[in-house]
């Protein structure tokens, strides 16, 4: 008998092109077609038309009538808002997170940890604190705020790719290895509301490296 060939699940494909969209390796104003991607992925377009509805419910894709779909591009303006709405998130993370952290998550968080050294690009960079929030999200004891916190991060990642090669690497990987330290050490313990001072004073510290790089501030 032959082995079965194992098609990706619908949500498997939404992730995967998510990331994808979030990295920048599918641009800004990249003409989606359900045709090509049903080929890409082995599935059939419906599917694929689930996934395209759901990233265009995300803001990461426009879908219009006549023209398909394309990657959405980056709006300032609107992404200075998603991330006054993440500012004020961070302050409540620790009314809603479970600590203890489980053993296996905090030996992740230090696998991750462990890599960065070894990043040489901002695309590895934005793979590793992808693999970071995927992770923080585990903690949270509220479905919705998982959900409204994934989708607004998903938002503004590609800003930071966006920026990253023009800012200093190095110093976006020690502040990430600080930011990862000061995390796993926290939520081995019970203080909630210290994680979230940890979160908010980087988002804090990253929007205002964002400013360097912006002719208008984005919060």
């Amino acid at each position: 008998m032959t082995g079965q060939v194992t098609r990706p699940r619908t949500g498997e494909i939404y992730r995967d092109l998510r990331e994808r969209i979030s990295l920048l390796e599918v641009a800004p104003g990249t003409r989606l077609t359900e045709e090509s991607l049903a080929q890409e992925y082995g599935v059939s377009r419906t599917p694929i038309r689930e996934v395209l509805g759901r990233l265009h419910h995300d803001r990461l894709v426009e879908q219009r009538p006549g023209s398909g779909a394309t990657v959405a591009v980056i709006d300032t303006k609107r992404i200075r808002d998603v991330w006054a709405v993440r500012l004020k998130m961070a302050e409540l993370v620790g009314d809603f997170v479970d600590l203890p952290a489980p053993s296996a998550l905090v030996d992740d968080l230090r696998a991750i940890r462990t890599e960065l050294p070894q990043v040489g690009t901002p695309r590895q960079l934005g793979r590793l604190y992808n693999r970071y929030h995927d992770r923080m999200l585990e903690l949270f004891s509220s479905d919705t705020l998982r959900w409204i916190h994934d989708g607004l991060y998903h938002q503004t990642a590609r800003v930071w790719l966006q920026f990253l090669p023009e800012m200093d690497l190095g110093a976006e990987i020690d502040v990430m290895t600080e930011e990862l330290d000061l995390t796993i050490e926290v939520i081995q313990t019970r203080e909630r509301h210290r994680l979230a001072e940890i979160r908010a004073d980087h988002m804090h510290k990253l929007v205002a490296r964002f400013n360097d790089h912006l002719a208008r501030p984005i919060a």
